[in-house]
């Protein structure tokens, strides 16, 4: 008994350290409480990367689906929130290359994106984010159709950093 009295005093102490002094813990929901749902509209995509609005666009919701309190809604209208975003760039920067320097043996894929949170009724932003960013790398293959499943992946892999960014700061970040 005296060793689990000794164990549980320094935890009770801390908690009421803690308590005392103000600390909470981050990680509340910082909208408000009679938010329920939100649309996610297809990305616009100003690029010239064929499909990177959907592959961004299914991350996003996927992640309000599976990380959020926020229930998703198909119609905008219906919905309490609208997220809407742009894709504005999309970029392959070279990271490594063979011996000879001609062969690029990796890249890193980048995707930015400018976002806004509006109140459908109103047509109201009430948080814009204009530098959404991500980026995945990727080994280059010299099969043109292997390596671009390898760049789809790291599409993918980016999209979903910038879906995970983007439904924090939603939640956490205005």
């Amino acid at each position: 008994m005296k060793n689990l009295l000794f164990l549980l005093t320094p935890c009770a102490l801390l908690l009421a350290v803690l308590a005392g002094c103000g600390y909470h813990l981050s990680g509340g929901n910082r909208l408000p409480s009679d938010v329920e749902t939100i649309a996610v509209p297809v990305f616009h995509n100003d690029t010239f990367e064929p499909a990177l609005e959907n592959a961004v666009t299914s991350a996003v919701k996927q992640e309000f689906l599976t990380n959020s309190r926020l229930k998703v809604a198909n119609d905008p209208d219906q919905a309490d929130l609208v997220l809407k975003g742009t894709i504005v760039s999309y970029g392959l920067e070279p990271l490594s290359f063979d011996r000879t320097q001609s062969v690029v043996l990796e890249y890193r894929v980048h995707i930015r994106a400018v976002v806004t949170l509006e109140v459908p009724r109103t047509q109201k932003v009430i948080w814009k984010d204009t530098k959404v960013e991500s980026s995945a790398e990727y080994l280059a293959n010299p099969d043109p159709a292997a390596n671009q499943v390898a760049e789809n992946r790291a599409i993918a892999e980016a999209s979903q950093q910038l879906a995970e960014n983007l439904v924090h700061n939603v939640l956490e970040g205005f």
